[in-house]
């Protein structure tokens, strides 16, 4: 039997981090797969060099009415055409593929979607002022996610949240945690040179922090638990260094000026993401805080953790059940969500610690590419048998 299955995806692919990488490492996936699985991929990436198999771009200026409106009678015409073939449909949970729902609707062909908390984000950072207008998407919503056959998220907490708001059955929601795109996290350093770049000799001890710089990542706490440890303790031998940017960057840097804490720390701004893993490989410990506020409303599934861990570094993160792991596997420690004297401490702990771990292993057999797209097929094709 011949699994088939149409995939469209509504980001750009080319990128290297993020959604775009997810979307990008998908479409290699199935690109792999054997000539058992028939695959079609619409996109509105115009390069068409990702995949071998049939790939058909389309056209999507995302900020044009116009272009959304073209783009679905588009994508309606060619799932018309595959309508006879009983292909499955998978998609990220876009407004830009109402016609997909449309046209499965009418024929009866299963739709598997990726989601997060999509409601929640509109409606608690207030992207969405207009209640009604709010109310309006949430039945869009609420039409998607009752057309779906099977809706995949990444952590519990969001699959908890889309129950509570769109009274689905659990049963059809299958929490997938992201994988770890190993590809760009294997080679040489020259530790010795970046190091003389950042301007730190052997003797300091590096605390890292790699990713998005936003105010509910919780990236200050890493420096007021820093500040913390200064009144106790000497650190001039310790500096933090982070890696990213966002639109929390300036004012983490007035609040490292402000904590006077200049000389402890180090903003690099945004790398190239074939670089990060150079970063890491100089830190002793890695840091991910998130803020209690941004937990509760989609829980945590952080690439930079895995990141961290396929390099074999220590984590410090927040003590919830998605990294319980990391505590049980000795991989680190966990701190109290939103306690800053906890983190320090942990922070303390970890420099003094000298053992050496072994969690690239670890993230290997649970979180490779292969392993957690495997699950996403048996899932888009009705084999729900996922370990």
């Amino acid at each position: 039997m011949i699994n088939k299955i149409i995939y469209i995806n509504s980001v750009d692919s080319e990128e290297v981090s993020g959604q775009g990488s997810f979307e990008r490492n998908f479409i290699s996936f199935i690109a792999s797969l054997p000539s058992d699985v028939d695959v079609k991929v619409f996109t509105t990436n115009p390069k068409k060099n990702l995949i071998k198999k049939k790939y058909i771009s389309l056209k999507l200026n995302k900020k044009s009415v116009i272009s959304y409106f073209i783009y679905q009678i588009n994508i309606f015409y060619y799932l018309f055409k595959e309508i006879n073939n009983n292909y499955s449909i998978y998609m990220r949970l876009a407004p830009y593929n109402l016609s997909p729902f449309i046209i499965a609707k009418i024929f009866n062909l299963n739709v598997t979607i990726r989601s997060g908390p999509v409601y929640q984000n509109l409606s608690s950072y207030n992207k969405v002022n207009n209640l009604f207008l709010l109310q309006i998407f949430k039945l869009i919503l609420n039409y998607f996610y009752k057309n779906a056959q099977n809706i995949i998220v990444v952590t519990e907490k969001i699959k908890e949240i889309i129950i509570s708001d769109f009274n689905l059955k659990p049963s059809k929601i299958h929490v997938i945690s992201n994988p770890i795109n190993n590809s760009i996290f294997d080679g040489q350093v020259s530790k010795a040179n970046l190091k003389k770049k950042l301007n730190i000799n052997n003797e300091v001890k590096i605390i890292g922090f790699v990713g998005d710089i936003y105010k509910d990542q919780g990236v200050q706490h890493i420096f007021q638990a820093l500040k913390i440890i200064k009144l106790k303790h000497q650190i001039c031998k310790i500096k933090i260094v982070v890696v990213g940017s966002g639109s929390y960057l300036n004012k983490c840097k007035m609040i490292v000026d402000e904590l006077e804490l200049t000389k402890h720390v180090i903003f690099t701004g945004r790398v190239k993401p074939t670089e990060v893993f150079q970063y890491i490989s100089i830190f002793d410990i890695c840091l991910a805080p998130f803020t209690k506020s941004d937990y509760i409303i989609k829980g945590s599934s952080a690439l930079k953790i895995l990141e961290y861990l396929y390099c074999n570094k220590p984590v410090i993160t927040i003590d919830v059940k998605e990294y319980r792991f990391i505590k049980d596997k000795s991989f680190g420690y966990l701190y109290e969500i939103d306690n800053l004297n906890d983190l320090a401490e942990k922070i303390l702990l970890a420099l003094n610690d000298e053992n050496i771990i072994d969690s690239k292993t670890y993230v290997k057999k649970y979180y490779s590419k292969k392993k957690t797209f495997s699950k996403y097929l048996n899932i888009i094709t009705n084999n729900h048998e996922v370990n």
